[in-house]
């Protein structure tokens, strides 16, 4: 299950692929989870997963206030499942013949039968906190957000 215990299995691979001059690639892989209804609208953990070895690396503290002090419980668990899924998301960017077309968020989920998705759409608004997006980046905002960028006595 990607999810902690006590919620559901619903959840979302958030998948946002970047046209390139040498085809699609992804730009960030987002899982979000632990969701208390049927939909994963009411995600409240978000994991960016690194797609090579399908492992959640990071909470999604960056995201939005709301995920800033989440718990993480799940950091180190495998998404099997995840690099198909990003796999199949490039290949349907690089297929798109809409030349504007640079930037797509892709909703997924990984089922029984593997990947299904129910959305790809202009990722305009998903992209621009994710350009900059590393793993050290994503944890010194983290840490940032615990002190809101106080500055120690000392300093």
């Amino acid at each position: 299950s990607v999810s902690s215990d006590g919620f559901s299995a619903v959840h979302s691979l958030d998948i946002v692929t970047l046209r390139t001059r040498e085809g699609a690639k992804v730009l960030s892989l987002v899982l979000w989870t632990d969701c208390p209804s049927w939909t994963s609208h009411s995600a409240t953990a978000g994991y960016l997963v690194d797609i090579e070895s399908e492992t959640l690396v990071a909470p999604a503290a960056w995201y939005a206030p709301g995920f800033c002090s989440m718990a993480a419980p799940l950091v180190g668990q495998r998404v099997p499942g995840a690099r198909e899924a990003c796999l199949k998301a490039m290949a349907a960017h690089d297929a798109s013949e809409l030349e504007w077309l640079t930037c797509v968020g892709w909703d997924a989920m990984i089922t029984d039968e593997g990947p299904t998705f129910f959305e790809g759409n202009v990722a305009a608004y998903r992209t621009p906190r994710r350009m900059a997006l590393s793993l050290s980046l994503a944890d010194g905002f983290r840490s940032w957000m615990a002190t809101r960028g106080k500055r120690s006595a000392a300093a």
